[in-house]
């Protein structure tokens, strides 16, 4: 696999891979971001809404994005001008190098490699930028589809109940 990686004024203009190309999450993918957030298949995956109270798609971007660490648009390499997804990097603990991994794709390009392929590129950012020891990554215990898919990377529950499960990879 070639990884492609430009970077702008120290920020991540662009990565790719041959599946996915990532790109910053920026206020221009405000309604994209917001209505991936809204569609019916990712909302069985929370207990409550994403956003809060009469917020626009436009804050709703700017408070997930001050939120992460790294945070980008999920595009496959055929339709890199569509978005289907997003990933990201976040709640980076310095002290035990670990940082939390999650993201979401559009209920039609599910199980077709393209969040495997956008976690691959955040490992490296996160293994090279950071150097971080562990990845950590939270769901519901009924998103077994997630589940299944970090357990095929190498990650393994680390804490579970019937309600919520932490799965965990050392680097």
């Amino acid at each position: 696999m070639i990884f492609v990686i430009k970077r702008v004024k120290e920020i991540f203009d662009m990565l790719a891979n041959d599946k996915v190309v990532l790109q910053p999450l920026t206020v221009e993918d405000a309604n994209f971001f917001y209505q991936l957030y809204a569609h019916p298949a990712l909302t069985v995956n929370v207990d409550e809404s994403p956003f809060l109270p009469d917020e626009t798609p436009t804050e709703f971007t700017e408070r997930i994005t001050s939120l992460c660490d790294y945070i980008f648009t999920i595009r496959s390499t055929e339709k890199p001008n569509v978005c289907i997804g997003d990933c990201a990097l976040h709640h980076w603990d310095q002290q035990n190098k670990e940082i939390a991994i999650g993201g979401s794709l559009a209920p039609e390009y599910w199980g077709k490699g393209y969040m495997q392929a956008a976690f691959n590129l955040l490992i490296e950012i996160a293994t090279q930028e950071l150097g971080v020891k562990a990845l950590v990554g939270h769901t519901k215990t009924r998103n077994t589809n997630a589940i299944r898919l970090v357990e095929k990377m190498g990650f393994v529950k680390h804490q579970f109940d019937a309600q919520n499960t932490t799965m965990r990879k050392e680097i």
